[in-house]
């Protein structure tokens, strides 16, 4: 499968997007890691900390489809493309 050199400057955007998503889902982890440690503690009160941690649990999921680098949908149509021209070769 041939890729042109837009489509493989797409595809590492995308990796480099998936790589800074992984890393923020991990900072996320820790952070609420040590928020339950500070909480059970009681350094910290418990009701807020559950919102921020509902905010950063939708942050970490949504956040590939915020920002820079391609969307989802570019690389489907991509990869749609190629598939395409490859079941139409004999």
């Amino acid at each position: 499968m041939e890729f042109t050199n837009r489509e493989l400057e797409v595809i590492a955007a995308a990796r480099k997007k998936v790589f800074f998503a992984s890393v923020l889902r991990i900072m996320v982890l820790c952070a609420t890691v040590v928020g339950i440690v500070l909480m059970a503690k009681d350094l910290i009160a418990p009701k807020p900390f559950s919102y921020a941690l509902i905010a950063a649990v939708f942050f970490s999921i949504a956040h590939p489809q915020f920002g820079w680098g391609p969307k989802y949908e570019e690389l489907v149509k991509i990869l749609e493309g190629k598939s395409k021209g490859q079941n139409e070769k004999p």
